[in-house]
């Protein structure tokens, strides 16, 4: 008999909810948390790149802030394979990354009331996997709390720091043109392709603690015909941050040197975790919720699957693992609820 967890994690994972279009599944869970006799409240998240009427869901065992949020995020990255269990694993686009966790932090928000805990809430947000608007969103709209407990994919370890991030986009303009006679134009696409050679070959920083920065070119557009010389061309770029995002994006701006205009899209820099004592913990070099959602609380990190399962083709989650954070979360809840 499949557990009731698993059960409620592949539902998860059968409702689509790229970022942006995350109404379906928060929908669903906003009906199962009134069915559970929760309280739910909607925070509005106002994004121009996506339709109005896009929201977080905070569900909360009564009408009062709770000392305790358990929070992860509902959106995912388009693909991934087809929903099922088999031999011990739970596959599926956000079984790791991050419905699995949601899940198990419904099934153990509902055991903590169970039991006569009423001071941890659970809050779902949405825009992680772009530009974290669901977090900002939630840190400017929710009161401070003492604690918070972020749920990715950590192999059920507590995260003692994570890399910050950058992420730019960098756009270049040129002047169109027969590529035949290019001196009656200007390609935007070979700016392009200079000003990310040089940001590629940068020395960048590292730190003794979180390690290496690292750069990675995701995306390019430019160009109309290879006979035509570009007259616009973009990239998105990820920096892992090892030390401070201000001191990257200044080495950018430099970099760049008036060959482009650079937009941020998002900053964060790295980010010292709390771990309880004795628990097992890990460094990661991926980014997440935790640094925009600082104004609630102190930070913890945790929850089932591996990073290296997450946004692949064959995202998977061990079942053990799943049901494990149920028990780990509630005990953790409890545990800092004596510390309130």
């Amino acid at each position: 008999m499949t557990h009731p967890v698993i059960s409620l994690a592949l539902e998860l994972i059968r409702i689509p909810s790229p970022s942006g279009e995350e109404h379906a599944v928060l929908s669903f869970l906003e009906r199962l948390a009134e069915e559970r006799g929760f309280v739910v409240t909607r925070i509005p998240v106002d994004n121009p790149r996506y339709r109005s009427g896009r929201y977080d869901l905070l569900i909360a065992p009564e009408h009062r802030d709770t000392p305790i949020v358990l929070t992860t995020h509902v959106d995912v990255v388009p693909g991934g394979p087809e929903p099922r269990v088999a031999e011990g694993r739970l596959y599926g686009r956000g079984a790791c990354d991050t419905k699995g966790i949601a899940a198990a932090m419904f099934r153990a928000l509902g055991e903590l009331c169970d039991a006569g805990h009423r001071n941890t809430s659970l809050l779902l947000v949405v825009g992680e996997e772009t530009d974290s608007d669901g977090a900002k969103a939630a840190a400017a709209t929710l009161s401070p709390r003492a604690f918070f407990i972020n749920g990715e994919p950590t192999e059920n370890r507590f995260v003692r720091v994570q890399r910050g991030l950058c992420m730019v986009e960098v756009s270049c303009s040129g002047i169109s043109c027969h590529s035949g006679y290019p001196e009656e134009g200007h390609s935007a696409v070979h700016d392009l392709i200079a000003v990310l050679a040089d940001i590629l070959k940068e020395p960048w920083p590292r730190d003794p603690i979180v390690g290496e920065t690292l750069v990675n070119v995701g995306k390019i557009e430019g160009g109309k015909a290879a006979n035509v010389l570009a007259d616009k061309a973009s990239a998105v770029i990820m920096v892992r941050v090892a030390t401070d995002a201000a001191s990257i994006l200044d080495r950018l701006v430099q970099i760049i040197a008036g060959r482009g205009t650079m937009h941020v899209l998002t900053a964060s820099d790295p980010q010292h975790l709390h771990v309880p004592d004795g628990a097992p913990e890990c460094n990661v070099g991926y980014g997440s919720d935790v640094a925009h959602l600082r104004p609630l609380g102190v930070p913890l990190m945790y929850g089932p699957g591996s990073i290296l399962q997450a946004h692949t083709d064959n995202e998977w989650v061990a079942v053990d693992e799943v049901i494990e954070a149920v028990a780990v979360y509630r005990e953790i809840c409890e545990g800092l609820a004596r510390e309130c």
